[in-house]
């Protein structure tokens, strides 16, 4: 059943890659017409925000795995700052957006399931998944994704994830996703198409949900407002 939703998942972000990349990465500002320059700047902002809030010093020496690159939004301000990026996603048609920045340390790898080989164990410094896991099919994924990040972390290394916080919202959640279906359907939504779809809407575990998927003792923040920053450290 997993392997399905993923699949799913799969197919849906390959359309979303053709359809308009840079929107479904950051669905901040409009979806036609969408400013560029701003949105390849906002990585580096991102970037400096978690490297703050978790208190993480890069070095020539790390390597950094990156779960859900997109186009490589933050990819692009990883790398110069580190020895070695491993960057992810379950899209080939994002990856090869993200391959255009010819970055020589960074090496981009499609998702199969919620694996992150060929990663070794204990080979990365910091494991980072920035506004991803709230589009995962279901929380039995998360739990493989944790697992996975402190596998491949070093001793010592930090694991980093955000997650859309659960709120009174999601109580509403099926009328609010057939009412975006209807909008879509009679032309009446702006032009984002598929909003209403699981592979969109994802999963909101609770903060103790997510605690108790976790192999790692997490830490929690708010980070820009209104997203969960969650991290750990390998013993």
């Amino acid at each position: 059943m997993q392997t399905e939703k993923l699949e799913a998942s799969h197919r849906f972000w390959n359309e979303k890659a053709r359809e308009n990349p840079y929107w479904y990465v950051s669905s901040f500002g409009p979806y036609e017409g969408r400013d560029l320059a701003e949105f390849w700047a906002s990585g580096p902002r991102i970037w400096s925000d978690l490297k703050n809030a978790i208190g993480y010093s890069p070095s020539p020496g790390h390597t950094v795995v990156e779960i859900g690159c997109g186009v490589g939004r933050l990819t692009r301000a990883i790398a110069p700052e580190v020895g070695r990026v491993e960057a992810f996603d379950i899209s080939e048609e994002m990856l090869t957006i993200a391959k255009q920045a010819n970055l020589a340390n960074a090496g981009f790898h499609r998702t199969e399931g919620a694996s992150l080989a060929p990663v070794a164990d204990g080979a990365a410094d910091l494991v980072v998944a920035y506004c991803v896991f709230q589009h995962l099919p279901s929380e039995e994924v998360l739990g493989l994704y944790l697992r996975e990040m402190a596998r491949v972390a070093k001793p010592g290394a930090l694991i980093a994830f955000t997650m859309t916080p659960r709120t009174m919202k999601d109580f509403f959640a099926p009328a609010l996703r057939l009412r975006r279906r209807l909008k879509e359907v009679l032309g009446s939504a702006d032009g984002a198409k598929g909003l209403y779809r699981s592979e969109w809407v994802g999963i909101r575990p609770t903060e103790a949900r997510v605690r108790e998927l976790s192999p790692l003792k997490l830490s929690r923040t708010t980070l820009h407002g209104d997203k969960w920053l969650f991290w750990g450290r390998r013993g």
